[in-house]
């Protein structure tokens, strides 16, 4: 009897490790589990030009709102491209003046000699007339014909002047417009250097310290959105099918469960955490999922962002006969003689 009662303990025993093995090497890809992290909507405070971070107004950890000033930067290139733009704009108010100022002179002159034409050509018109009766000298008749052609170069001189100057102002008009469009854009990009926080959330990592000098584009502060939510990482070849609308549990080690629904499964694996890396194991990669909590104010108040948490299912009718079927598929295809045949090749 007691040899009896040694083999079943042993046999438990040994059941009950490789029940604890299968659980923790595999568990992940038979029943829904898996790991992430409470995170909010990434953004960026950054300069889209070389500057100088003058002072930095925010800590880690410090909750801000949209358009809040964060930070101070001042840039030598925007201060030369201001000083280029605002000469540029001078230089073409000052054209524009000068092409209206002749313009006016020349519509002044126009009427003059759109009249001088006319009556030179009147003239000469009556000349002709007396010319074809023979009682007008040569000389004079020469001297009339010249008068009208000189009158008719003026006018249409100053006629293709006054295209010429209508065009002209019409470009330099466009030009001084885009150079003053040009300037009000920088002046309302750089705002005097303030850098604001794009979204309302809380600073999780300041970058850059005053005096630092930045290029385009690099990150002063990092931000993470006022909204949290779970950004989970599942086996890529898990055996049970995961849906968006799917209840799951959230437990981040404090004596608390949270409930949450997953809301999206992106169509991309992703690198996991280092803290999720296993050692000694090549990089592992896992399919992103992003979870809600189903009370957000309660996770606000109790979970910290980054904080680490497990995920396990919320087992419906559903999900239950789902993962029932999914199994009975899989040992109706081991089981056939198509699949037997090839196991034993």
């Amino acid at each position: 009897m007691r040899r009896q009662i040694v083999k079943w303990s042993y046999l438990a025993v040994l059941v009950a490790g490789i029940v604890y093995l299968l659980n923790t090497f595999a568990g992940g890809y038979v029943l829904i589990r898996a790991e992430g992290l409470v995170v909010g909507q990434p953004a960026t405070v950054a300069a889209e030009y070389t500057a100088t971070v003058r002072e930095v107004f925010v800590k880690e950890g410090q909750e801000i709102n949209k358009g809040d000033v964060v930070a101070q930067i001042s840039s030598q290139a925007i201060v030369e491209s201001r000083a280029r733009l605002a000469s540029d704009y001078a230089l073409r108010v000052s054209k524009l003046a000068e092409l209206k100022a002749r313009g006016e002179v020349v519509d002044g002159t126009l009427t003059a000699a759109e009249a001088r034409e006319r009556s030179a050509v009147e003239g000469k018109a009556q000349l002709d007339t007396i010319d074809r009766k023979g009682f007008l000298p040569i000389l004079t008749r020469t001297t009339a014909a010249e008068q009208a052609y000189r009158g008719k170069q003026d006018a249409e001189s100053l006629r293709s002047e006054q295209r010429a100057l209508t065009g002209q102002r019409q470009e330099v008009t466009a030009a001084t417009g885009q150079a003053d469009a040009a300037l009000h854009d920088l002046n309302t990009l750089y705002d005097s250097g303030k850098m604001r926080a794009p979204e309302k959330g809380m600073v999780s990592m300041v970058l850059a310290h005053s005096g630092s000098v930045v290029r385009a584009g690099d990150p002063i502060i990092e931000l993470v959105g006022d909204h949290r939510f779970v950004l989970a990482w599942f086996p890529i070849w898990r055996h049970y099918s995961l849906h968006v609308g799917d209840a799951v549990s959230i437990d981040a080690g404090n004596s608390a469960t949270y409930k949450g629904t997953v809301v999206k499964i992106a169509p991309i694996a992703g690198t996991l955490p280092r803290e999720y890396q296993k050692s000694f194991a090549p990089t592992d990669r896992q399919q992103l999922v992003w979870i809600e909590f189903d009370d957000h104010n309660q996770a606000a108040q109790a979970l910290p962002y980054f904080t680490k948490i497990n995920i396990s299912g919320r087992y419906n009718g559903r999900q239950i006969l789902s993962f029932i079927k999914g199994w009975k598929n899989r040992a109706a295809d081991a089981l056939s003689p198509k699949e037997s045949k090839r196991l034993l090749v």
